[in-house]
């Protein structure tokens, strides 16, 4: 962002840069990412893929929705300590980082009960 010589350019792209960094904001990095990863899975549907351009945004960004997925936190990297609490979508588990050992609680939900 150095080389921006118009300031009031920058101040947006500083603006949109805040924003990508909120975890509160609706356009977050993770919002982003997980909308990337939802739209590629969409989009890989038969009929929707005999037309030009959901094919082409398919084979376009099918890898990178599959390097997001490989490089995004995962079940598979906490252990599973104890299920503290079950409720009617799902369970609370008591979980182990494996990276760093620090404990956390981890909400699992099943999409199926809450959407059915």
């Amino acid at each position: 962002m150095d080389i921006i010589q118009d300031g009031e350019r920058r101040q947006r792209l500083q603006e949109l840069e805040e924003w990508l960094v909120d975890h509160r904001s609706e356009i977050n990095v993770d919002g982003l990412l997980d909308m990337v990863q939802a739209l590629v899975l969409d989009c890989n549907h038969p009929a929707l893929r005999r037309t030009k351009n959901f094919d082409s945004f398919f084979t376009k960004y099918e890898l990178s929705a599959q390097m997001i997925d490989e490089c995004r936190m995962k079940p598979e990297d906490f252990i599973v300590i104890k299920t503290i609490g079950r409720g009617a979508f799902g369970e609370v588990q008591l979980v182990r980082k494996r990276s760093t050992q620090q404990v956390y609680a981890m909400k699992l939900l099943s999409k199926l009960e809450m959407v059915s």
